[in-house]
């Protein structure tokens, strides 16, 4: 997940302050922290257990200038990380056809984002209508913002945030897990400094506790925005309770971890990891034209979302609660597209409940899936067809999606005779 290096705050649209400033010229000016901010820093910091950075500057931004700013700290592998990434999710119906992911973001950063941490320039900046950061003048959401923001740069100085993206950035499933803990252990030690300076009438905590959606965001999107903000920051509590910072460290430095540990924080306890599946590189079997665009791992969290477009949450949380491994590649020939995918379940039961899921999410969707000598054919009204195949293995689902019929048909027969 690409949102790891804009390492950010976020929480209800209604309660950002809004305003512009008439006569800024640099809306992105940041400042030496003042004593009363270092000061912040390294209560901060001592909460963390870690050093603060000895030099850091921070400033404000009008929420109107958030795109700008976000725009600014993209490098050229984040957006074509965001491209191809687009290319899967609307594959997968995340997306539609004329929608893209980082135009995706660039909306929920307008009505969600709160503070901002880029690890890229060392700097932070609070979402406020004043242009100076005055403690005593700041809304208990820009406090939070800025108090969460600051952990990101104790993060960055010790754990390098850039570095964990890039090492990060080819598998979804491992890159969602780190963003999840980089915003998890954010979001709790922003609230233990919280708690020792102001709580709120009966203990409220503002900073992300549900609240309206971004309605301008597809929900599966919004879902996996937030994720590492709720479950991370849960999961980053009880590991934190039980074994302290030390264990969240391990993480911040690189050490690998899945969506299915956030998720099942036992599978850790049990010193599970995910299993290795591979998919036979299939260009040429496509025909001339087709290339790799991308692959990796998706994770037990994005099957979940995956399903969720079209089934309510039990069904797929329960469907998607077996995976032990995948993998998928993304093939690409001017504007035709398809993805592989081959899941590995605990046992053939959730092969099969898995299968059974994603035929159910079809059918919702408007397609009548069909038995054919290629496997079991499921065509969107929008051309995309899905394809359930045969797997040599009952723990095992294969799929393929492609941008149409025909598409589809080709990649189930070049997988099939692989």
């Amino acid at each position: 997940m690409r949102w790891l290096p804009i390492a950010a705050a976020i929480a209800f649209a209604a309660l950002l302050p809004g305003g512009c400033r008439e006569s800024e010229s640099d809306p992105f000016e940041t400042r030496p922290l003042t004593p009363e901010l270092q000061q912040m820093l390294e209560e901060i910091g001592e909460l963390r257990g870690l050093a603060p950075p000895p030099a850091l500057e921070a400033g404000t931004v009008s929420r109107f200038d958030i795109t700008a700013l976000l725009d600014r700290q993209l490098t050229d592998s984040d957006r074509e990380w965001f491209a191809t990434t687009t290319t899967l999710y609307r594959l997968l119906g995340h997306l539609g056809p004329e929608e893209d992911y980082l135009s995706v973001l660039r909306a929920f950063g307008e009505g969600a984002i709160i503070g901002l941490y880029s690890p890229v320039e060392n700097r932070l900046w609070v979402v406020q209508r004043e242009p100076e950061i005055d403690l005593d003048a700041m809304s208990p959401v820009e406090r939070s913002a800025l108090a969460h923001e600051l952990v990101h740069a104790i993060q960055d100085y010790h754990f390098s945030l850039d570095e964990l993206s890039e090492h990060t950035a080819a598998n979804l499933d491992w890159g969602l897990a780190a963003t999840s803990v980089v915003e998890g252990d954010a979001v709790t030690h922003q609230g233990l400094w919280e708690g020792r300076q102001v709580v709120l009438p009966g203990g409220t905590r503002l900073f992300l506790s549900g609240g309206p959606a971004v309605f301008s965001t597809p929900p599966s999107i919004e879902r996996e925005l937030r994720f590492p903000y709720t479950t991370g920051a849960e999961w980053v509590n009880i590991v934190r309770s039980r074994e302290g910072t030390a264990a969240i460290d391990r993480y911040l430095a690189g050490e690998p971890l899945s969506t299915s540990h956030i998720l099942h924080p036992e599978l850790r306890d049990a010193g599970w990891s995910p299993e290795t599946v591979e998919l036979p590189d299939l260009a040429a079997a496509l025909g001339g034209g087709w290339k790799r665009e991308s692959g990796g791992t998706l994770g037990e969290f994005h099957l979940r979302n995956y399903l969720e477009l079209r089934l309510t949450a039990l069904p797929a949380v329960t469907a998607a609660a077996g995976w032990r491994g995948d993998r998928y590649d993304v093939y690409v020939n001017g504007t035709d597209s398809v993805a592989f995918f081959r899941v590995r379940f605990a046992h053939e039961t959730g092969a099969a409940e898995f299968t059974a899921a994603q035929a159910e999410l079809l059918t919702v969707a408007g397609a009548t899936p069909a038995d054919s000598p290629s496997g079991v054919v499921a065509e969107l009204r929008d051309g995309r067809t899905t394809i359930q195949l045969a797997s040599p293995n009952s723990s095992e689902v294969l799929f393929v999606i492609g941008s149409s019929r025909e598409v589809a048909e080709r990649a189930a027969a070049a997988l099939a005779n692989a």
